[in-house]
């Protein structure tokens, strides 16, 4: 009973999410898709020649943090509680590149028009992300305690 608070099966229309888990599962596509703008297949101008040495520990954090955004939506679908810890852990990551791309830290450059807007865009999603994602966690969390009934009679 304790998960079916989040998802139930149904025959003809397969998993169905919870609002919250819902709401998580399209804040977290959203995410994908700003941080993939963020990239040179998006919107990034400034050359890899400008990367300081702290831009590459920030590339490896921007993967690791997406791969964990990616995770957390396949295991939407299945283990609500570890797709929302892994997108709380995701969200906490990205805040590392953002913090330290404004401090001129990771580029020579400045930060180009583009990318600054993205950035603020992806600082209130991150915030979106985990306030729902904390909340699918508790949820969860609250009913996994509960005790479920099997239909037998304990005896006393």
């Amino acid at each position: 009973m304790g998960s079916m608070l989040f998802m139930r099966e149904e025959w003809s229309h397969g998993v169905k999410l919870s609002r919250d888990a819902m709401a998580l599962f399209v804040v977290l596509l959203v995410c994908v898709l700003v941080i993939i703008l963020l990239t040179p297949i998006g919107f990034e101008t400034r050359p890899q020649s400008d990367l300081m040495t702290l831009g590459y520990v920030a590339i490896g954090t921007i993967f690791t943090g997406l791969a964990l955004f990616l995770l957390s939506i396949g295991f939407l679908f299945r283990r609500v509680r570890l797709a929302s810890s892994l997108a709380i852990i995701a969200s906490i990551l990205f805040f590392v590149p953002i913090i330290g791309d404004r401090a001129g830290a990771f580029f020579s450059l400045p930060i180009p028009p583009a990318i600054n807007m993205l950035e603020y865009l992806l600082v209130v999603v991150l915030f979106a992300t985990l306030y729902l994602a904390s909340r699918v966690y508790r949820k969860s969390t609250a009913a996994s305690k509960q005790p479920m009934d099997s239909g037998k009679q304990t005896p006393q």
